[in-house]
């Protein structure tokens, strides 16, 4: 059976607000509304404030009395991320020829989701994260990328040529190295006086299979849906083929979270969000196959939000990517086990040098990464027990910051600390 991995570009629940029975919260005032029109993720936050360690679980049974906690979790959490959901439309002229090699020109649009984690209401601003492949055509006349795109709120996406619906929208940042965009939305009065709400990235830096997901995006051009699932892979590597064209290939390699929440073209760029409600990661693939079922496949939250922010830093030329950091040095993981903690089962590995570089030894073992600026401000200071969690801590480097990793090197531990020079960037991204 041969496995296709395809790019996606192309059950609504009632509100969740308090229900009677459960507790009278009328009178508590929450951002200036009256308690009886607030939703349990309001009072869900309010407590956090309190505690940041209690669950959305916790938090149900504790102080609502609720027993079917996931479902009426599941509920609120998938409503409030309807409201975090963009259908994107991203158009472009392109140019193909004839049997007599006469240039062909036409207009065509690509159809996929988006996720928005920034918003400013009052100014009617906003970022959306979308996946590169659907604002990016490299049969595309002038530029691969889309200067043309168009997003559109949950209940506003049924009809893409009413463009009283239709929120511009322009990229400011693009990555085919991690198949991610990020679109910028400035003065839009439809944000301004609709519902929408920003989407929190999960801050934790490993998955587990078994967690509840919940994917929301743009399936088949029909408007933003919700379909529920739960994690099979914690992390695996897919190979996509982003090109537009039928003739060329453009394969590139991404680490993903596997799902069986149900997936299809139109859900590239979408978010996959866990039972709190955050962004465990940005869909992207699924696997193609009439042997197939149920095989999607998500950017995990991880990597994405730190590149996020690396995209802020740098801004856009409108042609180049992200210029990211890198060691001088080669590594691998090796010797790896499993641990069954907390009903969980982690996979853990040794992350070994195979290349000197940067003051690093073959055959040094890396157990910790820290990375500060020259100011001594921490941005990274993580265990390193996957390999990914060396990489997708390098995003969040800068020139002039230092990579301090401490490594096992024959029966001792060291600190090796990496000042990051011009020489340890590079941009993978020219499109």
């Amino acid at each position: 059976m041969k496995k296709i991995i395809v790019a996606l570009i192309s059950v609504i629940i009632a509100s969740a607000a308090f229900m009677g029975g459960c507790v009278n919260v009328s009178g508590v005032d929450i951002k200036g509304l009256d308690g009886k029109n607030a939703s349990a993720y309001e009072f869900y936050e309010l407590a956090k404030s309190q505690d940041p360690d209690l669950t959305i679980d916790e938090f149900l049974k504790k102080y609502l009395s609720y027993t079917d906690t996931q479902a009426f979790a599941l509920q609120g959490a998938i409503n409030r991320s309807l409201m975090s959901g963009v259908s994107v439309v991203a158009c472009f002229e392109t140019v193909s020829y004839d049997l007599f090699g006469r240039p062909i020109k036409k207009s065509v649009a690509s159809f996929g989701s988006g996720v928005i984690t920034e918003l400013d209401k009052e100014n009617g601003d906003a970022y959306v994260v979308t996946n590169c492949h659907v604002v990016y055509n490299d049969t595309a006349v002038n530029s691969y990328v889309s200067d043309e795109i168009y997003l559109y709120l949950y209940g506003q996406d049924d009809d893409y040529n009413d463009r009283d619906y239709a929120i511009p929208a322009t990229v400011v940042g693009v990555s085919s190295t991690y198949d991610i965009a990020l679109l910028k939305v400035e003065g839009s009065e439809i944000l301004r006086s609709g519902t929408a709400v920003a989407a929190e990235f999960d801050d934790a830096d490993d998955v587990y299979v078994g967690e509840t997901v919940y994917a929301i995006g743009n399936p088949e051009r029909l408007g933003i849906a919700a379909t529920q699932g739960i994690i099979s892979k914690d992390s695996e590597t897919i190979r996509v083929d982003i090109s537009s064209s039928d003739y060329n290939q453009n394969i590139k390699t991404y680490r993903v979270i596997r799902t069986d929440a149900a997936i299809n073209g139109g859900n590239s760029g979408g978010g996959l969000f866990n039972l709190e409600g955050k962004l465990a990661g940005i869909v992207n693939a699924k696997a193609a196959s009439e042997d197939i079922d149920n095989m999607g496949y998500a950017l995990p939250s991880s990597n994405v939000r730190r590149l996020v922010e690396l995209m802020h830093s740098q801004g856009y030329d409108g042609e180049t990517g992200v210029e990211q950091a890198y060691l001088n040095a080669s590594f691998s993981a090796k010797n790896r086990k499993t641990k069954y903690e907390n009903d969980k089962l982690a996979i853990y590995e040794t992350v070994y040098v195979t290349a000197a570089g940067d003051g690093l030894l073959a055959e040094d073992a890396v157990r910790h990464v820290k990375i500060t600026d020259a100011q001594g401000n921490i941005y990274e200071d993580m265990d390193v027990t996957r390999l990914y969690h060396l990489d997708d801590a390098l995003l969040s480097a800068r020139l002039g910051y230092t990579v301090t990793l401490t490594v096992s090197r024959e029966g001792k531990t060291v600190e090796v600390p990496i000042t990051l020079t011009k020489d340890n960037f590079i941009n993978y991204d020219k499109i």
